[in-house]
């Protein structure tokens, strides 16, 4: 049997089922002239005729008129390649729609969530529990993203952390009640301790009492200071708070100012586009923290999208970060609790996708110094080495003796697993 997924990945509406039969109904389309979808589906209905209509309900619709379908009518329709059957109206179904419905010379990411989620595939009553659980793109329309600018081999570049160390990092605590010179002084205290990597908590909102632009060059200044004395090369991303038709100038502002990198939330406070939009620009050249705030309220419940296809859609638009969960904490996170989940992100976050760099997981939400083994031993792998952005905030700044022995302490004991 042909896998879903190559790492043997099964939605969670799955995961206690067999597989009962495969039917085989080979599309009209071929993989390179069609976008490849995969829905779980449950309906009380024949799962083959739910299917079917839900095919031509996410494309064309039914044809209306009293002649007979045009040609081009018919070439335009998607069809099911196969269906897996796990029980009675419930199973995973493949889907392709041919390009010939897009423009490859407009905006290729709108197009590809109008036609796979775009529509009212969530909206209808023929069938009772729906995921989108995946999007295959063929490679005349993935080469228009250029995914990742600097991967986990970037990263550890920029940082000047050595392979196969993990980078280790932290986010501003607390979240709201902090000046400017409050921010720097923590963000000092971190790098010289060897924190790697710092980003604003997602509720740090520009508000008047910590200007962005003073806060941005006096952390700067805090990380060339600890650079110096210390030799730790540390990166800051400031949390991009801007409307859509003024982010890339204020992303360029940002960087004048001295942010080594940029945050910003792609689900629900901003979206995929604008991490497009960022990536493509020449003059935004530093990483990009796609915060993930908001997925669950998409991932869970009956009818949602499967956080492969969220994870997908952030790499290909350019994440270098991307935070799916912690290994081990079950107290914090949604996302945390489904264990096999967290390794089949790793995976999304990696597989071959035509060239395109990794994104790099971030392990935050809850993560605490006993669960570091675990965690570099979930993402080890022999290519990106401990390929893990490990991100400790309320732990690390509410050392008992200070954020710096807060991420001393990480540290060490990194090395210490590690050596």
């Amino acid at each position: 049997m042909e896998k879903i997924f190559e790492d043997n990945y099964l939605p969670e509406e799955l995961r206690k089922k067999r597989l009962k039969d495969v039917i085989e109904l080979n599309s009209n389309y071929g993989k390179e002239e069609s976008i490849e979808i995969v829905y779980y589906l449950k309906s009380e209905q024949d799962i083959l005729e739910v299917a079917k209509r839900l095919a031509i309900d996410e494309t064309t619709g039914k044809w209306i008129g009293k002649s007979k379908p045009t040609s081009l009518f018919k070439k335009c329709v998607a069809d099911v390649d196969k269906i897996y059957v796990f029980d009675k109206g419930e199973g995973i179904i493949f889907i392709r729609t041919p390009i010939i419905n897009l423009s490859l010379k407009k905006d290729p990411l709108y197009q590809i969530l109008m036609l796979t989620i775009g529509g009212p595939v969530l909206e209808f009553v023929y069938y009772s529990r729906v995921a989108l659980i995946d999007i295959n793109l063929p490679e005349k329309i993935l080469k228009k993203f250029k995914g990742p600018r600097f991967g986990i081999e970037g990263i550890r570049k920029i940082t000047e952390t050595p392979f196969p160390y993990p980078i280790i990092g932290t986010i501003i605590k607390p979240c709201a009640g902090l000046t400017e010179k409050e921010v720097a002084k923590k963000c000092y205290f971190a790098a010289k301790g060897g924190v790697k990597f710092i980003k604003d908590d997602e509720k740090m909102l520009s508000p008047s009492y910590c200007d962005e632009k003073k806060k941005i060059k006096l952390v700067n200044s805090a990380l060339k200071t600890a650079y110096e004395e210390t030799g730790n090369r540390c990166i800051y991303a400031p949390h991009l708070i801007e409307r859509i038709d003024r982010i890339k100038e204020t992303a360029r502002r940002y960087i004048e100012y001295g942010a080594t990198a940029l945050m910003l939330n792609v689900i629900l406070g901003h979206n995929f586009e604008v991490l497009n939009i960022l990536r493509e620009d020449k003059d935004i050249n530093v990483p990009l923290y796609a915060h993930s705030g908001g997925r669950s309220a998409l991932s869970t419940g009956n009818r949602r999208i499967d956080e492969t296809v969220i994870t997908k859609l952030i790499r290909i638009c350019g994440g270098d970060f991307f935070q799916h969960g912690v290994f081990g904490v079950y107290d914090t996170h949604i996302a945390s609790c489904d264990q096999k989940l967290l390794t089949h992100l790793i995976f999304v976050m990696r597989e071959n996708l035509n060239g395109i760099k990794d994104t790099i997981p971030v392990a935050a939400g809850g993560l605490r110094i006993e669960k570091l083994e675990l965690n570099l031993k979930k993402h080890y792998n022999k290519k990106f080495g401990y390929g893990v952005a490990l991100l400790a905030g309320s732990y690390l700044f509410s050392h008992p003796k200070g954020p710096y022995y807060g991420a001393k302490e990480f540290w060490e004991k990194i090395k210490d697993i590690l050596t």
